[in-house]
């Protein structure tokens, strides 16, 4: 399994945090499952765990599939021809115990730059040894991915951010002290 650095801007992290993004779409993507240590961009500037991800879903090949589901096909539409093809589906996601912001990779490691899209972490042999270091919780959440995900597939934050779930979820999250350390 691939091990990367994956950059994730923090506006997009709620979704994936309570579980209801199941599928993050890139242009380019490793074709292989991945476990990712996701750094959070922006304000935020901290690795808060990993992430495993399955293999990538070619939309563009597999838009046939969906004709059944006229809602999934729409959007599936709309991400190939904003020229987003890959639905990498999202398999679980466990939290460090204690973050790592990042300035403290910069002690170690003075020249490192997050990147925009992800890292292979072999190329980065201190980097890795860092990563792997820090102690996860427990994953709070597994997908199993067995079967496409129709009522998800190609849903946009914003589509997501509207839904039932995510405003229960939402309320409960905000709530709960468990997650404070985590600034997104």
């Amino acid at each position: 399994m691939k091990e990367i650095f994956l950059s994730f801007r923090p506006e997009y992290f709620k979704p994936l945090l309570y579980g209801i993004k199941k599928y993050e779409y890139r242009k380019r993507f490793c074709d292989e499952e991945t476990k990712a240590y996701l750094y959070l961009s922006g304000n935020s500037r901290q690795v808060i765990g990993v992430i495993e991800l399955g293999r990538p879903i070619r939309l563009d090949l597999t838009r046939e599939n969906y004709a059944k589901y006229p809602e999934t096909l729409k959007r599936v539409d709309e991400y190939i021809s904003n020229r987003v093809i890959n639905a990498v589906p999202i398999k679980s996601l466990a939290l460090f115990d204690n973050p790592i912001r990042l300035d403290e990779i910069r002690k170690e490691i003075p020249d490192f730059m997050p990147p925009q899209m992800y890292l292979v972490l072999d190329n980065y042999p201190k980097l890795k040894a860092l990563l792997e270091m820090q102690s996860l919780k427990e994953k709070l959440f597994v997908h199993k991915h067995d079967e496409i995900y129709y009522e998800n597939l190609a849903m946009s934050v914003s589509e997501l951010e509207k839904t039932d779930e995510f405003k229960k979820l939402h309320v409960l999250h905000e709530s709960n002290k468990d997650f404070d350390y985590i600034k997104y």
